[in-house]
């Protein structure tokens, strides 16, 4: 399963440098599992010092769980129980440290039918149909997701990217109080591409978007304004 997957699929990384910018985005993933795989991005809080420490300890941590994530067995309760087991056990390693340190986190598991996603913080899940049509599968944890009124997508989506709220993070990843996550299962739809994507990625425009994702190089686009880090997922 995770062979097939990887021969189709890349991820891209990209930090920018600032004064005074704490965080990191990175990106990791787990294949020693016979019928799943296990990709996440995470988007360290560039405003909160030892952010980039804390994406670094994570990374190291998730390589610490691959004889764990090679026996997890493919159902929908074991899946969930791995992502919560997970935070919880980091979180219990950091608990009180690194403050204030903090993060978003988006982790995925790919099985041959579904897709089981868990979330803290403005780290998606989205996807590109056969005829190219981008959509978002998951919601940010943000202020302008909290206010938000609408419910048509297209509505939620320019608010999502247009809002002064929109970089003000509601539920994240941090040392201090754990947060419960936020879980999604879904059928996968084979002719679909699947994204996750840091904030930096997922608020770009549509044809940036696609740019990068057809081209599989950030170069591709100049006008890139924050951090990325980013799963490109294809069965086809």
């Amino acid at each position: 399963m995770a062979k097939s997957i990887l021969i189709n699929s890349f991820s891209l990384c990209q930090n920018l440098s600032a004064p005074e910018k704490f965080g990191i985005d990175a990106v990791g993933n787990l294949t020693d599992n016979e019928n799943l795989y296990f990709c996440y991005v995470v988007d360290g809080h560039g405003g909160c010092k030892n952010s980039d420490i804390l994406v670094k300890n994570f990374q190291a941590y998730v390589l610490s769980l691959k004889d764990v994530f090679a026996q997890l067995n493919n159902t929908t309760q074991d899946i969930h129980d791995f992502f919560e087991r997970l935070t919880e056990n980091f979180y219990i390693e950091h608990r009180g440290k690194l403050r204030p340190a903090a993060m978003s986190i988006l982790m995925v598991i790919f099985s041959q039918t579904q897709i089981y996603s868990a979330h803290l913080g403005d780290c998606r899940l989205g996807k590109i149909n056969n005829e190219q049509q981008i959509s978002w599968i998951t919601y940010p944890h943000n202020l302008a997701m909290s206010l938000n009124n609408q419910t048509d997508p297209q509505s939620i989506e320019m608010i999502l990217r247009s809002s002064s709220n929109d970089n003000i993070v509601t539920k994240s990843f941090n040392t201090k109080k754990l947060k419960p996550l936020s879980f999604k299962t879904l059928d996968i739809e084979k002719k679909s591409t699947y994204i996750l994507a840091s904030d930096g990625f997922w608020k770009l425009s549509e044809n940036d978007i696609k740019t990068i994702i057809y081209s599989k190089n950030l170069s591709e686009v100049s006008s890139l304004f924050d951090d990325i880090s980013l799963w490109v997922i294809s069965f086809i």
